[in-house]
């Protein structure tokens, strides 16, 4: 009696858990998919990780002070197309906090970027990310780059 009642208490605890950690797997799932999409050059497979109205910020420290530059999604993925199969990779260092309210979720994600097999960058993603139907989508992307 009393496990019964135990969990009949922590099963809607439980099933929260459960179900934040799949929601969890799929953020880190089409994040993944992203870096993976600009690797091989796809473009269908890049697009389809964002929402229509997506936007990429780019902040970068100069002497004069910040400055956040803001690519459509559509240039983003042009540029992703002028390069050549596998001259991109992006990879997770680790992955940050991942907080997820309903339909709205962020992925904090340190990353280190490769041209040609060789070190360019390292910086932070911060996703934006908004559920469509079942699946969570990138409204925006912002990132830093440091050398």
């Amino acid at each position: 009696m009393k496990k019964l009642l135990l969990l009949l208490l922590l099963g809607p605890y439980i099933l929260n858990a459960q179900q934040k950690s799949a929601e969890e797997d799929q953020i880190k799932a089409v994040i993944l998919k992203t870096f993976s999409a600009m690797k091989a050059v796809d473009s269908v497979a890049l697009k389809s990780c964002f929402t229509s109205t997506a936007l990429l910020q780019i902040s970068q420290m100069r002497p004069e002070g910040n400055s956040v530059r803001d690519l459509p999604v559509s240039k983003f993925v042009q540029s992703v197309l002028s390069r050549k199969p596998g001259e991109m990779d992006e990879r997770v260092l680790s992955w940050g906090p991942i907080l997820i309210d309903h339909e709205i979720a962020t992925a904090w994600v340190p990353y280190e970027f490769y041209l040609n097999g060789k070190f360019s960058h390292k910086g932070v993603d911060v996703f934006l990310l908004v559920k469509t139907g079942n699946e969570f989508k990138i409204q925006t992307l912002l990132y830093n780059m440091q050398k």
